[in-house]
């Protein structure tokens, strides 16, 4: 009886199934959150092992010293021509004067010292002759960098470069750091200054330093287009243009590199922190120099702090520069780690 009133027979599981489709059918299509959709968190949430990810290698040409001579032979011009010429010219000076000094004292103040004639520590002509080899390894790496650039500007100049003569920011900071040393050495020399003329490679520094803390103090939109980077966009700590243009030209890696290298500094956080912080490294190494070249100066007969002031200075690069190879190894497997892992902060 009941049948014969309308009753249906119960649905199967089948039916409740289509019948539920039907019902809500956005049901069907709905999607849990891409964070939980990621291949990372599947994996986290099973406990399986990261994947096995390729990171792109920044440097990837095996450059061969032979082939830039110019730019291979640049660290023992510098070596040579600042600190080994510099040094022969005036300690050479030095010792002959000296011995005339203590000739002199023997015969007109005999037995009697300290000797009243003044000892001899320096002269016009001497500072003139000591600073006509300064320079000349600074010049020689200028040189060679534009001639890469000037000949080869589509290997390995900046991406926003159109013709030969938009060099990249290294070799104009370069060129500006070479004119602030020689003014300082001029007027040191030709006016009998000595402490000015041993500051001069400390006013190289001082510029250096100063562009390093105008990059990470006072981060603003740069007004003109700088290496790879177009006007207006953010600009980027000192030792990152540096270390763009020391490895993409004497490094020879060319624009190759300078992609990949722009690349990870956009999508890595760690890396750009590690430049940030590089940055400061090399501003205290500004720091600490001018400090112990000032106590030499300052403190220390002229003949001592001409050879001890650039033993200060080539002293300050090397320990830096080694601290930057070994710091920079680390952090690279560092963030290597961090990249296999999915665990960097991009």
């Amino acid at each position: 009886m009941e049948a014969q009133q309308g009753s249906l027979p119960e649905a199967g599981p089948d039916a409740q199934k289509e019948d539920n489709t039907r019902a809500a059918p956005e049901e069907l299509f709905t999607r849990p959150p891409l964070e939980e959709r990621s291949t990372e968190q599947t994996i986290r949430s099973k406990g399986l092992p990261p994947l096995k990810r390729k990171e792109t290698k920044l440097a990837q040409k095996a450059a061969n010293p032979w082939q830039h001579l110019g730019i291979t032979l640049g660290l023992p011009m510098i070596l040579l021509f600042d600190i080994v010429v510099p040094c022969i010219i005036y300690y050479t000076w030095f010792d002959k004067h000296r011995a005339d000094w203590v000739r002199q004292c023997k015969a007109e103040f005999p037995g009697q010292g300290p000797c009243p004639i003044p000892k001899p520590e320096f002269d016009q002509n001497i500072l003139g002759a000591a600073i006509a080899s300064f320079g000349v390894g600074e010049l020689w790496i200028l040189v060679a960098r534009v001639w890469r650039l000037f000949f080869h500007q589509e290997e390995c100049a900046p991406l926003l470069s159109r013709n030969r003569w938009e060099l990249d920011a290294t070799s104009w900071v370069y060129a500006v750091a070479m004119i602030m040393a020689l003014i300082p050495f001029v007027i040191g020399s030709s006016l009998v200054i000595p402490k000015l003329y041993l500051y001069s490679p400390s006013f190289i520094m001082g510029f250096l330093g100063t562009l390093m803390f105008i990059t990470t103090c006072l981060p603003f939109n740069i007004p003109i287009g700088i290496n790879s980077h177009t006007r207006g966009t953010h600009l980027r700590p000192f030792i990152y243009y540096a270390a763009e243009d020391f490895i993409a030209v004497d490094g020879l890696q060319d624009r190759e590199f300078r992609v990949r290298y722009n690349e990870r500094y956009e999508s890595n956080k760690m890396f750009r922190r590690f430049f940030l912080y590089l940055t400061w490294w090399w501003i205290l190494g500004v720091c600490v120099y001018e400090g112990a070249v000032s106590a030499v100066i300052w403190t220390l007969e002229f003949h001592y702090a001409f050879g001890l002031s650039l033993g200060v200075l080539f002293a300050y690069i090397a320990i830096w520069a080694a601290v930057t190879f070994v710091w920079t190894k680390i952090e690279m497997k560092r963030e290597h780690k961090a990249y296999l892992a999915g665990a960097f902060d991009v």
